[in-house]
């Protein structure tokens, strides 16, 4: 379901803490995940019923741990080769997933999963 079709045929919750992420496959909302760092707390609201296409996959609760985990996870490793050029050429100082987020939207080259952030 894409955003426009979400707005017109469910409601999308008011944003629970400062940060949200939409997940997307491709034009597809697959996740909200609302986020307020400094406390350590998420709300995540699911779109779609493919467990695969879900943020946290079966997982309704998610930990603060478990988020970050999924962060880490649309970003290149952390022990990929000559990590410190990539990091160079995005202008990022060192290895943070949600800068490279930010620059990269999530997106990797083996799927078609994204990441779009408001704040």
């Amino acid at each position: 379901m894409t955003e426009k079709e979400l707005r017109q045929t469910r409601s999308i919750p008011n944003r629970q803490y400062p940060l949200r992420l939409w997940y997307m496959f491709c034009e597809e909302v697959c996740t909200i995940i609302d986020v307020d760092e400094p406390r350590e707390r998420i709300e995540i609201y699911n779109f779609t019923d493919r467990l695969q296409f879900r943020a946290f996959g079966i997982v309704e609760h998610p930990s603060f741990e478990d988020y970050e985990d999924f962060l880490e996870s649309r970003c290149f490793p952390r022990s990929r080769d000559k990590m410190k050029i990539m990091l160079d050429i995005m202008e990022i100082p060192f290895y943070d997933p949600m800068l490279i987020i930010e620059k990269t939207e999530g997106r990797m080259a083996e799927d078609d999963f994204w990441i779009r952030i408001e704040r």
